[in-house]
């Protein structure tokens, strides 16, 4: 780890135990603060934030702080308004991961949320219409064949993502965890609304980030999720439906890791080794959703495992996707050849043409580029958490 990352580490160790600390006048605060910000955690340290001197940084750090507890209380009302149109409309529905998750921090504004997910039982235009009359548009909406949620955003940075399904029906866990309503308990408050159970919400989140660690990489917010859950229930990982589900899904190795990351990440008398440290320094450069390149290199690692020519294999794939692939990037059309270089020419304009898609042309080219990452480097992740391309089945960076 770098100083700054190290210094970031045992901030957020601090924090997490209930102990912030003064950040060391050794490090470099700008670096620092550019940490904090690209992991979303402004407002979660800002104790320790607010005992800089006066200066620009700080200054910049009490904004990020001001407009994580303005967009949580604007979350929790336009919630409260989504939840009564739901009800209206005879939708059952279950909140899932962060609108859970953030009550188990202490301040539900310590705990960034980007958007809503939740589980829902019902007719899809009732939905529509429900979240159409609170000025919602459909940004992902129609067919199920592709995905396994809906899409609804409405400005300036409410976004909903209502799910029919916990994952995509080609993903190797997706019946694992079905019947979640059954086990759910109906909130009195609210006709339709349902609260999870902790066994599920924990189970979720683990096959929720089983997803990301093989696919895109997973930011250290997530991992303190798991943290903060099992202090409320730390009984959970013993619990035996909990250890019957992983141990029939083959994710006991994978769960051991990813909670000794939590713990490490939250108590700070814990000693990381040499590995642990490379996988908080990755957990750093991830952000919240994991980066282009880590998507493209473990797409190169899966070719490895199953074709002739992995770079070639890799290129084509990714210049000059399968329809499905561009059905599941909202891109709907006849299942026909025809249209296929229509897609595909599409496609490079929206490449040469969008700043974000650019960049990740960029990190496909370098991973791919002979002498760059090898074989070794790109598996680290799925052998740290015992996972492979086969049982991960990362998830993608949406294009």
């Amino acid at each position: 780890m770098t100083e700054p990352e190290r210094a970031l580490f045992e901030l957020i160790r601090a924090a997490a135990s209930g102990s912030p600390r003064e950040i060391p006048a050794t490090v470099d605060p700008i670096a620092l603060y550019r940490l904090v910000r690209h992991l979303h955690l402004s407002s979660f340290l800002w104790e320790s934030g607010s005992r800089l001197p006066a200066s620009p940084v700080r200054s910049a750090w009490e904004k990020d702080r001001d407009l994580a507890v303005m967009k949580d209380l604007l979350q929790t009302e336009e919630q409260a308004s989504v939840d009564a149109a739901l009800s209206a409309a005879g939708i059952r529905f279950l909140y899932l991961k962060g609108s859970v998750l953030k009550r188990f921090w202490g301040e539900p504004s310590f705990r960034y949320m980007g958007d809503a997910d939740f589980l829902f039982e019902g007719d899809d235009e009732s939905l529509r219409a429900a979240l159409d009359g609170l000025g919602y548009a459909a940004e992902m909406f129609g067919s199920r064949d592709f995905s396994h949620h809906f899409v609804f955003r409405k400005e300036p940075w409410f976004i909903l993502e209502p799910h029919f399904a916990l994952f995509d029906a080609d993903d190797p866990y997706a019946a694992t965890l079905s019947g979640l309503f059954d086990r759910a308990t109906p909130d009195p408050s609210l006709s339709g609304r349902y609260l999870i159970s902790e066994e599920d919400l924990y189970l979720h989140c683990l096959l929720h980030a089983r997803k990301h660690i093989a696919g895109s990489g997973f930011g250290v917010r997530s991992f303190l999720d798991f943290a903060f859950l099992l202090r409320e229930y730390p009984d959970l990982p013993e619990r035996a439906r909990v250890k019957e589900i992983l141990s029939s899904a083959g994710l006991e190795t994978f769960a051991s890791r990813v909670l000794h990351v939590a713990r490490l990440c939250s108590d700070p008398t814990l000693i990381p080794d040499e590995e642990d440290e490379r996988e908080i320094s990755a957990l750093f450069e991830s952000g919240l959703f994991g980066t282009s390149e880590n998507v493209a290199e473990k797409r190169l690692l899966a070719e490895q495992n199953r074709s002739r020519f992995p770079r070639l294999a890799f290129f084509m794939k990714r210049f000059f996707p399968p329809l499905v692939t561009m059905a599941r990037r909202k891109i709907r059309a006849p299942l026909s050849w025809i249209v296929y270089p229509f897609f595909w020419l599409r496609h490079f304009f929206l490449y040469l043409f969008t700043k974000s898609r650019r960049s990740r042309v960029k990190a496909s080219l370098r991973v791919i580029s002979p002498g760059k990452k090898g074989t070794e480097d790109v598996g680290f992740e799925l052998r740290y958490f015992g996972l492979s391309p086969e049982n991960g089945k990362g998830a993608d960076i949406r294009d």
